[in-house]
């Protein structure tokens, strides 16, 4: 260093303070080149930290330390960590291709518009790493001003010194893509956003595509920046302020830092608060620059050596003094100076040499400075301070600029790596598939958006069952029913088998978006549905049928029946329309008294109500479709023995019930493995399995799905209330893939759930369960919150979040929601492209189904409209809807400006409304009849974490519909309002 040097920086004033903003030569895919240096750009990955064990946490804080020292040792190195905002059309574009059946366009916009409402941020941690000088400092100045003085510019690079870059760049990229933070390439328009965003603190679309030079630079730093004492101003083109933004530093940490705790002092970025002038608290959005090197042992013991020959000679001039006494703080730092250099010899500790910076942003000068307090309260709490740095913001700022260099050395810190990579910049929450659907969104310290595909596991070769665990009424079926609509939507067959009764609102939801749907309720009308004679293939059924019929006897007739009934069961087979009732009638109609006293035994039990189900005379109703869609299988009457009794002791419904079950799923295990039938995607859904896994039927049949899922293409959807039964089916646990955990009390369902989630059962984890689900004020529910462990075994906390009050509505599972749904297949708006139809022969078509239904129940209550476009409906600009008029009290009349229809189409009537074409409002208008936005939009507290108790959160969430307008609904139904069609 020069003597004008060290005498600049004696007196504050260095010459880095003096050197001009940088200027950008060049930007491509992880590279930013200025005329001074060029610099390597990587993105870090988040790590999921927030529930991870400190064993976890230690392990992963160790190996950043090591690859640190290796990779990254005496490197000058700039951490940015900055904040985006995730936006609906970025999820548009992100699901494009994924979806299929019904008006997919318009489930996605409605998921699109709830992001925008949310205004979700989306953190972003960049790492900068100095590849090499260009200019020596000295001189850059003068070739700047000597070039701008002659009207020519030194900004340009040659073709071989980028492909050198290039060259360092990948092989840091491959480097640090190996380390705890998963580090990849910046992208050129994603480096270009991190200068812009500076330049003009607000969204600024980044240049896309390859190398970015000449005017697109130019237009990056064209912002204009006007530093004061305290702050800067930024002002956009038009010469209005567009941001108001502090720069503040770090001055001082505490000697000792705990992690996990207070020594993550960047990971806690997002969780700075501060209080609005009602007394709510919001966010403060805060933004980090830090400018270190990672220090080699070699630069480590010669910092130390300096620093205690420094303190060495003060105490020595301190001892010539008249006092002759020393001050404690120089003994004690050449005393520590000592200890710190035997460490970086014999245990390898590495030192970094930091400067943290922080800003703070706002739209007013007064909110500015109440975030800038905010934040200095935050860090006081947890003993570090943080000032604003006065008189120094001009350079403070330009010192956060990618492509800049350090410029006011005087306000950093040497210590311990531990300390610094303890802050746990890239630590958070991170969770969910890569692509796919939105289910929902973190709340942890990282916000972002959680994507979920139930269909996703056969695709990855991975196994394919998902879990949802928790007590009643915490939000498990609708995130259960969430994900089967995506599915849905994306093409596959998703039957839902509904034992308690409660999930006809998903299929309303899918009706409304044109996707074929049904809720099929298993009652007499659908005499045989459950024959596993109709349902099994021949050979199948030779073994089934039988066993199936046996379960339906009295325990005391069950010694002599079983001969008879196979006998009867090989006869009837031969038969040119097989059934379980033309087993019965030949026992009934034996020359043997004990075999007819089996078959009369038989037939009293299948008369009954489900009993026909089993065993009835065929009806000639197809009630199992095996198309795409969502199809709800709902049993009512189902009485299900319970897991201590014997089979001896079940009463007659319960025989019934068993056999009913045994019926429905042996049609799906059927159905799923199906050779033809195996291209297609299948996600079965059982709400409710603790159902199931009480009997050995359900056992079985849970065990084989799990296992086989992933060769059939056929994905397991549950929902229970007991995790220490699913804990029992050690064939399921190894299959699940994704677990949602909702809140439970028992400390043995506790330690279960903890089992599955594979966190230990401590006190932590285990009060974090049983208070997943309450609010902030400990009063109220907070409905949908939940534990995630993903496939990849990362376990966060998440928000399930449903996209608009209307589909909350139809989904709403509680005793007193009734929905008055589509129980026949529905037509789809539109045809879309099939990619099943080079076997779509091999199944019944909907319409063969409702055309049966119609033969038998005619429908009252019916609209004709035009056969659908053979295009997809265009899309809807956002804007509100309309107001939507009364519907017309004849559901029957047309609108003259429909064209005759050259096919009548019966299609059931909506929750009392009848249905509208596509493309068309009440009105007549040509829009679409699904409403994107509604007059009172959502947002993410509103939607599932209410400070109210659990009746206001209903209201605001379910308001109810006027029905005083509704036409009458006057179609043939059970007492409970749906209506039994095929």
């Amino acid at each position: 260093m020069k003597i004008a040097d060290k005498l600049l920086n004696l007196v504050g004033v260095g010459r880095e303070r003096g050197l001009p903003p940088p200027r950008l030569v060049a930007i491509a895919d992880g590279l930013l080149v200025t005329e001074r240096s060029a610099e390597a750009w990587f993105l870090i990955s988040v790590a999921n930290t927030d529930l991870a064990t400190e064993a976890e946490q230690d392990a992963a804080l160790d190996a950043a330390v090591s690859a640190a020292a290796t990779i990254l040792g005496d490197r000058l190195s700039h951490l940015k960590v900055v904040w985006g905002r995730s936006t609906g059309q970025d999820y548009i574009d992100s699901v494009g291709g994924h979806y299929r059946l019904g008006d997919h366009e318009a489930w996605a916009q409605t998921r699109a518009d709830r992001i925008d409402e949310m205004r979700m941020p989306e953190r972003y941690v960049a790492l900068g790493v100095h590849l090499s000088d260009r200019d020596p400092r000295a001189t850059a100045q003068v070739r700047g001003s000597i070039s701008d003085a002659l009207g020519t510019t030194s900004w340009r690079v040659s073709a071989r010194e980028l492909a050198h870059l290039d060259e360092r760049v990948r092989k840091l990229a491959r480097q640090l893509g190996s380390t705890v933070w998963r580090a990849h390439t910046a992208p050129a328009e994603v480096i270009s956003w991190l200068i812009s965003r500076e330049m003009h603190r607000g969204a600024v679309a980044a240049p896309r595509r390859g190398l970015i030079t000449g005017a697109s630079l130019a237009r990056l730093t064209s912002g204009r920046v006007v530093p004061y004492t305290d702050h800067l101003r930024i002002y956009d083109t038009r010469g209005q302020i567009a941001a108001y933004t502090s720069v503040l530093a770090m001055t001082d940490f505490p000697e000792e830092l705990e992690t996990p705790g207070a020594g993550e002092w960047l990971r806690t970025l997002s969780e700075i608060k501060a209080i609005d002038d009602d007394g709510e608290e919001i966010d403060v959005t805060v933004e980090a620059s830090v400018r270190f090197r990672v220090l080699t042992k070699k630069t480590a013991r010669h910092l130390v050596d300096e620093t205690r020959k420094s303190a060495k000679e003060q105490r020595r001039s301190a001892a010539k003094g008249t006092a002759e006494e020393t001050a404690d703080e120089i003994v004690e730092t050449e005393r520590v100076m000592r200890e710190v250099k035997r460490d970086i010899n014999r245990s390898g500790l590495t030192l970094v040499e930091d400067h943290p910076r922080l800003l703070v942003s706002a739209d007013t000068r007064e909110d500015l400075e109440a975030y800038v307090d905010a934040v200095i309260a935050h860090y006081a709490d947890r003993g570090i301070t943080v000032a604003t740095g006065a008189d120094e913001q001009r350079d403070l700022w330009l010192e956060s600029l990618p492509g800049d260099q350090l410029r006011v050395p005087d306000l950093g810190h040497v210590r311990e790596s531990t300390a610094f990579f303890g802050s746990w910049f890239w630590g958070g929450a991170s969770i969910g598939d890569a692509t796919g659907p939105a289910i929902g969104y973190l709340t942890g310290s990282t916000p972002g958006l959680v994507r979920f595909d139930a269909a996703a596991g056969s695709a990855l070769g991975d196994a394919t069952t998902t879990l949802f665990l928790g007590r009643s009424g915490r939000g498990k079926t609708t995130a259960a029913m969430m994900g089967g609509l995506d599915s849905a939507f994306a093409g596959a067959w998703v039957p839902l088998l509904d034992l308690k009764g409660d999930a006809a609102g998903v299929s309303a939801v899918a009706a409304e978006y044109g996707v074929p749907t049904a809720v099929i309720e298993i009652t007499a009308q659908f005499s045989g549905a459950a024959d596993l004679l109709r349902v099994l293939p021949v050979d199948d059924a030779l073994l089934q049928a039988p066993s199936q019929l046996m379960l339906l006897l009295p325990p005391h007739l069950r010694g002599a029946a079983e001969a008879p009934v196979v006998a009867a069961t090989r006869a009837e087979i031969q038969s040119p329309d097989p059934s379980s009732w033309g087993v019965i009638q030949r026992l009934c109609n034996a020359e043997e008294e004990t075999v007819r006293t089996v078959g009369f035994a038989l037939r009293d039990l299948v008369e009954t109500g489900l009993g026909s189900v089993v065993a009835g005379p065929p009806s000639g109703l197809s009630s199992l479709t095996t198309n795409p869609g969502l199809w709800v299988v709902q049993m009512p009457g189902l009485t299900l023995p319970s897991p201590e009794s014997a089979p001896e002791s079940w009463s007659p419904i319960e025989r019934v019930g068993m056999a009913c079950l045994r019926g429905c799923l042996a049609w799906m295990i059927r159905t799923t493995g199906r050779r033809e039938f195996r291209g297609r995607s299948k996600v079965v859904i059982v709400p409710e399995v603790h159902l199931l896994t009480k009997t050995p039927d359900g056992a079985s049949f849970l065990d084989y799905i799990a296992r086989v899922g992933r060769a059939l293409g056929a994905s397991l959807v549950l929902d229970t209330q007991d995790p220490a039964s699913i804990l029992k089916l050690p064939g399921l646990v190894e299959q699940i893939t994704t677990l949602f955990a909702f809140s439970l009390r028992s400390r043995e369902q506790v330690d279960s759930l903890l089992e599955l989630l594979g966190r230990p059962q401590t006190p932590p984890y285990q009060t974090l369960v049983r208070g997943i689900n309450t609010a902030a004020n400990g009063k109220s529910i907070r409905h949908g919150h939940c534990i995630m462990r993903d496939r990849w075994d990362e376990v966060a906390t998440v928000q399930i979040d449903i996209p608009s009050q209307r589909v909350a509505a139809l989904l709403r599972t509680t005793p007193e929601s009734e929905h008055k749904v589509e129980t026949a297949p529905v037509v789809p708006d539109y045809e879309p492209e099939d990619p099943f139809a080079e076997d779509e022969e091999l199944y019944e078509p909907a319409s063969s189904a409702h055309a049966q239904a119609e033969a038998v129940h005619p429908p009252q209550d019916t609209i004709t409209q035009p056969a659908p476009p053979a295009t997809p409906a265009p899309s809807v600009p956002k804007q509100p809807p309309a107001p939507q008029p009364a519907p017309s009290a004849n559901p029957a009349a047309k609108s003259p400006q429909q064209p005759p229809a050259p096919a009548p189409v019966a299609v059931a009537q909506q929750n009392g409304h009848p249905p509208i074409p596509n493309g068309q409002e009440p009105n007549g208008d040509h829009s679409h009849r699904h409403p994107l936005r509604y007059e009172s939009p959502i947002g993410p507290d509103e939607v599932y974490d209410q400070e109210a108790d659990e009746a206001a959160y209903n209201e605001a969430m379910y308001p109810a519909y006027d029905t005083t307008d509704q036409p009458p609904n006057d179609s043939a139904k059970t007492p409970s309002g749906k209506e039994h069609v095929a």
